[in-house]
């Protein structure tokens, strides 16, 4: 593709991140299992960001974008997912709101780069991942941040067919399928939301309940036939914001056989000026005791960029907040995807348990949910 005239933001080292300290016996481990794993992120953006997020417009309207193959083959990963929607936000002023033709174009524009790669692959299902793992190669799975489908139900099946296999049923608003999590009115999943559920598990496609409202979340798991996914979330308990979710949901979530992944958003997990991946960890520690170690996975929600001015410059209408911290630290990007890792050695976890969370589980998840 195109280079595009607008700089583009550093894949590495973008800004200074702290590496999570290690004993000797520990870093032998960590040797061991970086080598070992098969590390995947269920909610990623490796969608590289411009260097200056004052001209992400002007950087869209270029049409001409980049992934971040050197940071996420450099954070470790087997795999990741692919979140697609940046390139929708040229013509929806809220997220919520994005156009199905212009989520579509970036997945298609995504898959055309990757078919430009040599050691990069579309995966959509487990042992797609594990035999790209084997073959060296990195695994990319197209998802959606959320389904953008207005009232056609074909679109799913459409989604499905160049390769989407997990998505958000909404944003932070309503649609047609439910309510989002930022809704005065909680009214569930609509009965047009209960055909999409049952037509997503019909095909195969694992249905992501992130930003879905308390209703929804809990209709979409009571009448989904497979398990469903929390795909980049935290804990409502130790963090408790409209982001978070309750241990309620998040135990239903599990009883069903569904995963939850935590998030690293900067900001979503703290109020520090100065954050850093401990906060993230805490949440790992939170969630693995509440609803057990086989239903926890990573869903960093990283970016390729400045995050916090993403944040600042395309979600203010969506979610206005305090920006404390520039970034955070530790697990700034994908990057950084090791660092997890470490932080989960450090946190007193076993090697199996570690080998469980930074991919295992969502291996498992896949199987159950995608064909």
């Amino acid at each position: 593709m195109a280079v595009n005239p607008i700089p583009q933001a550093k894949q590495i080292d973008r800004v200074p991140s702290m590496t999570v300290p290690l004993d000797s016996a520990q870093n032998v481990r960590f040797q061991n299992l970086a080598e070992e794993v098969t590390m995947v992120d269920v909610h990623q953006h490796p969608f590289i960001l411009p260097e200056d997020m004052g001209l992400f417009i002007d950087y869209l309207r270029t049409s001409s974008y980049s992934w971040g193959y050197d940071a996420v083959k450099h954070g470790g990963w087997s795999t990741v997912t692919t979140s697609n929607v940046f390139r929708a936000l040229l013509n929806a002023e809220d997220m919520s709101f994005v156009e199905y033709d212009d989520v579509l174009g970036e997945v298609n524009m995504m898959l055309a780069d990757i078919n430009l790669q040599k050691d990069v692959v579309k995966v959509g299902n487990a042992n797609d991942i594990l035999a790209a793992k084997q073959q060296g190669k990195l695994g990319f799975m197209p998802t959606l941040e959320h389904l953008a489908i207005g009232s056609q139900l074909s679109r799913v099946d459409t989604l499905y067919n160049v390769g989407v296999r997990l998505a958000g049923l909404t944003y932070f608003r309503k649609n047609y399928i439910g309510d989002g999590m930022y809704e005065r009115n909680d009214g569930g999943l609509s009965d047009f939301g209960i055909e999409v559920v049952h037509r997503m598990n019909d095909l195969g496609m694992a249905v992501d309940l992130s930003h879905a409202s308390f209703k929804t979340a809990m209709d979409a798991i009571e009448f989904s036939k497979t398990p469903v996914i929390f795909s980049h979330n935290a804990s409502y308990t130790l963090r408790p914001v409209k982001r978070t979710r309750k241990d309620e949901e998040l135990l239903a979530c599990a009883k069903k056989g569904g995963l939850i992944a935590i998030t690293a958003v900067p900001n979503s997990l703290s109020d520090d000026p100065e954050q850093t991946i401990e906060c993230v960890l805490d949440h790992y520690v939170y969630m693995t005791n509440l609803v057990g170690i086989d239903h926890v996975g990573i869903g960093t929600d990283t970016v390729i960029g400045d995050h916090v001015g993403f944040h600042k410059h395309m979600m203010a209408r969506d979610a206005p907040r305090e920006f404390p911290a520039e970034y955070l630290s530790g697990l700034e990007s994908p990057a950084d995807g090791k660092n997890i890792i470490r932080g989960l050695i450090s946190r007193g976890y076993s090697d199996e348990d570690v080998m469980k969370i930074t991919g295992g589980n969502a291996l498992d998840f896949f199987r159950r949910v995608m064909t």
